[in-house]
């Protein structure tokens, strides 16, 4: 007699891959995806798991970078300089502990969200997110020589 053996399913949920991984899940902080998995994937969004050291290295220094910008855009108000961005002069009149966190809540988040989104393609396709990331701390890196220049040379 042919005996015929059930194949017991054992996957008992909806398929994960069906939809990506959030990044606010716990599951994010714990995971092990750094890189897409398939080479045809490379040109798709995606998620990732862990962020690469020069990922957080650029984070880390914009955010110095913009810090250091604050703290020299208010000696340079100080001395009767003016603000050109009219947000953070607005910012600015409410005084300057609520310059500073403001303008590190706004670099932070926006810089948050380019992490979370560095994997994605703007413009068609030509120019990925991460590339942006990377040229941030460049320009405030100019902006803040800048500023040190302005204070030097009075």
């Amino acid at each position: 007699m042919n005996e015929i053996k059930l194949v017991q399913e054992r996957r008992s949920r909806k398929d994960r891959r069906a939809t990506p991984t959030s990044p606010f899940t716990f599951r994010s902080l714990v995971g092990s995806r750094r890189l897409y998995r398939r080479k045809e994937d490379s040109r798709k969004f995606f998620f990732v798991d862990l962020y690469s050291g020069s990922s957080v290295i650029l984070l880390v220094s914009t955010l110095v970078l913009s810090l250091a910008d604050a703290f020299f855009t208010l000696r340079l108000v100080s001395d009767n300089i003016g603000e050109l961005n009219p947000v953070m002069n607005f910012f600015l009149r409410l005084g300057p502990f609520q310059f500073i966190m403001i303008k590190w809540f706004m670099t932070a988040f926006g810089l948050t969200t380019l992490l979370i989104l560095k994997n994605y393609y703007l413009w068609q396709g030509r120019i990925r997110v991460f590339s942006i990331m990377s040229f941030l701390p460049f320009l405030y890196l100019v902006l803040v020589t800048y500023e040190a220049f302005m204070l030097i040379n009075g």
